[in-house]
């Protein structure tokens, strides 16, 4: 039965399907997260947002640029609309825990090796509302090494304010602990890629301690 819309399926038994693991989704379901793939053509090479025939770095990076050491590259396969942004919605928002085992067949890590990887944070009475954390849990059901080094004490959700109250924020951030992070490569993971100022505000942090690079991977952008 498909996790999603609760229909039931069946995939013909043939010498591919025979060893292969059998999908969450049915193929309707998983047709609908094909179509939302992101294309990367005419799009930011840093952020992957699309640019206009003039553009060759974003407005988003460029404004970014000013306050902050940019990322190196953001890692997202999926557009945040349609099926996926209604998964991913009714995962963190109603609590829909099974959806993190969607989430977590559809998106590919890179390949690239990391010394650390690390989650972006919730608040901590935001995670024992839903009482799972939405990045950890699909971590968790990949079998990903992470290291928790980041927290945010903020009881502000992001999408409550405008753009500019975002960039004159204080950093919501903060180190959990002490690791010698100095010429480390690092990968941040979070839900869902924006304007970058989140995974920015966290990148600061990481700078302070002499990292090497960060890149990005998200759910859907």
């Amino acid at each position: 039965m498909c996790l999603y819309c609760h229909t039931y399926y069946s995939e013909p038994l043939n010498a591919f399907t025979f060893y292969k693991k059998a999908s969450k989704l049915c193929h309707i379901c998983n047709h609908q997260w094909d179509i939302m793939k992101l294309n990367a053509t005419n799009r930011c090479t840093t952020c992957m947002k699309l640019l206009n025939e003039t553009e060759k770095l974003c407005s988003d990076c460029t404004e970014l640029s000013s306050k902050f050491k940019l990322m190196n590259k953001l890692y997202c396969f999926y557009r945040y609309d349609g099926i996926v942004k209604e998964m991913i919605q009714q995962y963190k928002f109603k609590r829909d825990v099974a959806i993190a085992e969607i989430i977590a067949e559809r998106v590919k890590l890179p390949h690239y090796k990391y010394d650390y990887i690390i989650p972006i944070p919730s608040p901590l009475y935001r995670d024992r509302e839903r009482t799972f954390n939405p990045i950890q849990s699909v971590l968790d059901l990949k079998k990903v090494k992470y290291h928790c080094l980041l927290a945010t004490p903020s009881c502000i959700k992001q999408s409550e304010l405008s753009k500019q109250k975002r960039m004159q924020r204080p950093n919501p951030f903060e180190m959990t602990r002490y690791v010698d992070l100095k010429e480390k490569n690092i990968l941040l993971i979070d839900d869902i890629y924006t304007t970058g100022l989140t995974v920015h505000n966290a990148g600061q942090l990481l700078f302070d301690r002499k990292i090497r690079k960060f890149d990005v991977f998200t759910f859907a952008r």
